[in-house]
């Protein structure tokens, strides 16, 4: 049985792995990847990563705690994977409403912009299957 410390560890490492994974991801993918930066530049670029960072984190505050609701509430009456899996369809929704609250829409910004929710996306999609429930546990175990 789960209790309610693992289900705020895990929405906690969830929360924070995203907040600071997706921005790190968001600056190498567009950076480097996409708009050829130097590393160098990027590197001098990271106090607007630490602003992204503590700016995600504020605004998904509300979001995370539906996260845990939901997610507190199906580990003790659905399967491990099912509640995953509601916990991936969620996050992935989450983001998507996020991005589209916050920046004032999303199809007025253009592509780019999209890139930058689908990263976010993923790697929400991602932390809620790679951090384990519980200290300890193999991520896609299911006691």
């Amino acid at each position: 049985m789960y209790t309610l410390k693992d289900t705020v560890t895990y929405s906690i490492k969830v929360w924070l792995s995203t907040a600071l994974a997706a921005p790190l991801l968001l600056f190498l993918i567009l950076g480097i990847a996409i708009n050829g930066t130097q590393a160098d530049e990027i590197v001098q670029a990271a106090p607007m990563l630490g602003f992204m960072v503590v700016y995600g984190l504020l605004l998904s505050i509300p979001a995370m705690i539906v996260f845990w609701l939901i997610g507190h509430t199906l580990f003790k009456r659905s399967s491990y994977r099912n509640t995953k899996s509601v916990l991936s369809v969620y996050g992935l929704a989450s983001v998507w409403v996020s991005f589209y609250f916050f920046d004032k829409g999303l199809p007025d910004r253009g592509p780019q912009q999209y890139l930058w929710v689908l990263i976010y996306a993923c790697t929400m999609l991602g932390c809620v299957w790679i951090v384990p429930l519980r200290s300890g546990m193999h991520p896609s175990a299911s006691p």
